[in-house]
């Protein structure tokens, strides 16, 4: 006999495993169209998940569509890519195509790089620490701030980071042998810096060139010390490349997600290992440059101002390498004016000003003339897409074919055509194509090539609301979006996810776990509170010092206006990860009687721990109290008293004493932006008061991505809420 108990879990392994199979296309490897402009050939990258094996997925897939019919005339299966995959990138004249995998031999862990030409493999050789062939230790694998893997314009040369070269350290007792000449004060148990959560693996970084003529490899000399270069561009000469700096001294603070780092920009000349420092380690973070096609000695790169938020508003800024002249393009916007500030509870409509600029360029951002560089960025609870026209100076919002009541992410341009994935909360992918030539002529320039197949039953499973409302009679907002089945007599839970950052934003994007949920039978409320991302820069400064307080009245009110607008006895469950654990512990310290159930994913319960041991203590200065970091001090603020007091004053931890409800703990062990003791001490804390408690442990990290865990805590969540609430 099947108990519920059981009926349950397999409800819930099902509903999880039909939405996580839902292919996404997330970049580009290819796009061309005939001389003509009629047919379009494309082929992008997805990613989907295996259940079976708990791993991520990917493949390409191509497309031939007809501009002229505007039909799809092929598509064709699937091509998986390895997952041992390091590096893919295709040249920009589609003739070459760079790989790097990782293979395993025994008890060694190699690493392969190829290149291709046609069906042709034309070079390829081993990456060890003992072949002439390869100068540098291994390719660094893809991240946004500390790498870089990227063709020449001309398709002739191949730029990249990789760690250098290193002998294996072994223990003093187990080395075959002792020469004179080794370096006898490297223990193997010697501590490497390394750029912290989720970054561990980047701890040296030298750049390395591949000229495909010669079918050499080199090390860029002359590389600066005690600097860290992550990210590059090249310029019109294949000769010179524009390249970010980071500080390595006095000691490194966690990167991913902090943009808000000192950098310094430099100019390479990799033939005459020659390197040339842009602008000085000031009181500005420079970002993502991209130099500009067809436009000699200039390019673009996002700016923000250094420590505070460690996301902000950023300023477009045009740099002249031979003047050093730096022109803003786009200014940051700190405030946005709003027409209605007393709407009716989730009566509001969407905001569709330009609200500011928060997020990096995709790899291939310009048309192919130069005059159009593609912008992503949000506005409010949207994800939205503009292009700056740099002919007439503007910046134009490319609007939805679908109606604002949906995002737009740009994957790439190719030519004058821009590559778009169009999603709502329950859409994974419309992928569309955007002409260029539509923006200043009256005429239709979108083109669906394909999109998500729905089953009839699923087509309108459910719908969202926004409210939209202003605190302390300001104009900064807080919104919310309430994501309900359209079947409105059964009385469902409403679960409240709340984000974390706090400096990021829920946005109007399609989730696994949230639709998956409604599936199951709970509505959703997410929330935006003040210090979200996409509302100004006014939103994020608010926050600033007023963690524990503001965002905890912003999320308390948007709760009471959704339960005043749906059911206000309806059973309330709080989940978020991360800084979203402040908000919900003081929630459920403050309001005791209001919530029935928290569940909390490597949760911020304990400022003070949070200064002393995570990888960014810049950030519990800068949200607590404003105020700016020096590595001099460092954590080294004790003797301050009152700050002490403060942090433990304005800690979760600090009113364990008055929570009643049930909280579940999932925390990752290897987590070093929220150490995994502090949630574990939480839940000690918790034990005591005879909370009814529940902690999962994963070998993972702050985000907790791997599939086999991810799914895992999805699983474990249904079961809690069940076992506490008896739905």
């Amino acid at each position: 006999m099947i108990t519920n108990e059981h009926q349950i879990l397999i409800s819930t392994i099902e509903t999880y495993r039909h939405y996580a199979n839902q292919p996404i296309p997330y970049d580009i490897e290819s796009c061309y169209h005939d001389s003509h402009d009629e047919i379009l050939h494309i082929t992008p990258y997805f990613s989907t998940i295996d259940l079976v094996q708990l791993e991520e997925l990917t493949y390409t897939r191509s497309f031939t569509y007809s501009l002229k019919s505007r039909q799809l005339l092929f598509t064709s299966n699937v091509t998986p890519i390895h997952k041992n995959l390091v590096r893919r990138l295709a040249s920009p004249n589609g003739k070459y195509l760079a790989l790097v995998t990782n293979e395993t031999k025994g008890e060694q862990e190699l690493q392969y790089v190829q290149i291709w030409h046609d069906e042709h493999l034309i070079f390829g050789y081993e990456v060890n620490n003992k072949s002439n062939t390869s100068p540098h230790g291994k390719i660094l694998p893809k991240n946004d701030y500390a790498s870089f893997f990227e063709w020449s314009p001309n398709s002739q040369y191949l730029i990249f980071t990789a760690e250098e070269k290193r002998k294996t350290l072994k223990s003093y007792f187990t080395a075959e042998k002792l020469d004179v000449d080794d370096e006898i004060s490297q223990s193997a148990s010697i501590y490497r810096e390394n750029w912290g959560e989720q970054m561990e693996i980047f701890e040296t970084s030298i750049v390395c060139l591949l000229d495909i003529s010669t079918k050499q490899v080199k090390i860029i000399e002359n590389q600066p010390e005690d600097l860290y270069f992550g990210q590059c561009t090249w310029t019109t000469n294949s000769d010179e490349l524009i390249l970010v700096a980071f500080r390595l001294k006095p000691y490194r603070l966690g990167l991913i997600f902090c943009e808000n780092r000192p950098t310094a920009l430099f100019k390479c000349n990799w033939k005459q290992n020659q390197w040339i420092q842009l602008t000085e380690f000031d009181e500005i973070c420079r970002l993502f440059p991209r130099h500009i096609p067809n436009k000699q000695n200039q390019f673009v790169y996002l700016q923000s101002k250094i420590y505070g938020a460690h996301s902000q508003c950023q300023q477009l800024i045009l740099f002249h390498t031979d003047t050093k002249e730096e022109k803003i393009l786009i200014d940051r916007i700190d405030n946005v004016n709003y027409s209605n500030l007393n709407s009716a509870s989730f009566t509001a409509e969407w905001d569709t000003q330009f609200k500011g600029l928060y997020v990096s360029f995709p790899l291939r951002c310009y048309s192919s003339d130069g005059r159009y560089l593609l912008l992503r960025s949000k506005s409010s609870s949207r994800i939205v897409l503009y292009i700056y026209d740099f002919l007439e100076q503007t910046i134009r919002c490319i609007d939805s074919p679908l109606g604002v009541n949906t995002s737009l992410i740009g994957l790439a341009i190719f030519g004058h055509y821009v590559a778009v994935n169009i999603v709502d909360f329950r859409t994974p992918f419309r992928l569309y194509i955007f002409d260029l030539k539509a923006l200043y002529e009256n005429v239709n320039g979108w083109y669906s090539i394909t999109e998500h197949q729905y089953k009839e039953e699923e087509k309108h499973q459910f719908q969202w609301k926004l409210d939209r409302f202003f605190p302390d009679n300001e104009s900064i907002p807080v919104e919310s979006i309430y994501v309900h089945t359209q079947n409105i007599e059964s009385k469902r839970p409403l679960l409240v996810w709340i984000h974390g950052g706090p400096n990021s934003s829920i946005s109007l994007n399609y989730m696994v776990d949230a639709v998956a949920y409604i599936s199951l039978g709970f509505d959703i409320l997410f929330i935006n509170y003040r210090g979200s991302t996409g509302y100004g820069q006014a939103s994020i400064d608010k926050l600033l010092g007023n963690i524990s307080k503001t965002d905890v009245q912003d999320c308390h009110e948007a709760i009471r206006r959704c339960l005043e607008y749906t059911d206000p006895n309806r059973s309330i469950i709080l989940y978020g990860g991360s800084h979203a654990g402040i908000i919900i512990g003081r929630l459920i310290g403050e309001y005791p009687d209001e919530y029935s159930l928290a569940i909390l994913i490597n949760p911020v319960t304990d400022l003070l721990h949070f200064y002393v041991t995570s990888d960014i203590p810049d950030w519990t200065l800068a949200q607590s109290v404003n105020r700016p970091f020096d590595f001099q001090n460092g954590r080294n603020h004790f003797a301050d008293s009152s700050l002490m007091e403060y942090f433990i004053e304005r800690s979760p931890i600090r009113l364990i004493d008055r929570i009643k409800i049930p909280i579940l703990l999932q925390l990752g062990k290897k987590d070093r932006r929220v150490p995994f003791s502090m949630g574990l001490r939480y839940y000690e804390c918790l034990k005591a008061k005879n909370i009814p408690t529940k902690l999962y442990i994963y070998d993972s990290d702050h985000a907790i991505r791997e599939v086999a865990n991810d799914s895992d805590i999805f699983v474990n969540t249904i079961l809690f809420i069940n076992e506490c609430l008896h739905l």
